[in-house]
C-alpha cells in the first residue's frame, strides 16, 4: 500500500529525498552565458546527458559566468560522478561542435573550471531551491563586470 505522504525516491530498503544544488563555472570564469546560443546549447546537452543517467533536474539557470542546477532522483550516483558526467559531456559537446560562439573567451580543451560547487538540499522545499535558482540569477545579470564578485578561491 502507498502512502503518499513518502518521499519520491524510495526503493525495496531505503526512503527518503535527497535534492542537490550544483554550481558550475566556465574556464577563467568568463561571461560566456552572456552569449545566448552558448548558453541554450550548454543547457540542452547538461539535459540529454542527465536523461541518459536517469536523473532528473527540476531545475536549471545560467548567470554570465556560472550555472546552477537543481537535481532530484540523483541516488544511484556519487556526487563528483554526476558532475564529471555532466560537465564532461556538456563540455565535450560544446567544444566539438560549437566552439566558434566562446573561442574568444576561452581557449584549449578548456570549458568548465575544474572546480565545482555542491549542496544538499533538504531543509527547505523543493520550490524555494527552485525559486532560488530562478529569481536569483537577476542579480548576477546586472553585475556583469562586478571584479570583486565572491568565488570558490575569493570567499573571505
Amino acid at each position: 500500500m502507498a502512502h503518499n505522504y513518502l518521499p519520491e525516491q524510495s526503493s525495496y530498503s531505503a526512503v527518503g529525498e535527497t535534492n542537490l544544488h550544483l554550481q558550475f563555472t566556465p574556464a577563467y570564469r568568463r561571461d560566456i552565458f552572456s552569449e545566448p546560443l552558448t548558453k541554450e546549447l550548454t543547457v540542452a546537452y547538461i539535459i540529454q546527458r542527465s536523461q541518459e543517467m536517469k536523473i532528473e533536474i527540476a531545475a536549471i539557470e545560467c548567470g554570465p559566468d556560472h550555472l546552477h542546477l537543481f537535481v532530484k532522483q540523483w541516488k544511484n550516483w556519487k556526487i563528483p560522478v554526476l558532475a564529471g558526467q555532466l560537465k564532461a559531456h556538456s563540455s565535450r559537446m560544446m567544444r566539438k561542435g560549437h566552439s566558434a560562439l566562446f573561442s574568444n573567451k576561452l581557449w584549449g580543451k578548456k570549458f568548465w573550471s575544474a572546480g565545482y560547487f555542491h549542496r544538499t538540499v533538504g531543509a527547505v522545499t523543493a520550490e524555494t531551491v527552485k525559486r532560488y535558482i530562478r529569481e536569483g540569477q537577476k542579480k548576477h545579470w546586472k553585475q556583469i563586470e562586478n571584479k570583486e564578485q565572491k568565488n570558490l578561491f575569493n570567499f573571505n
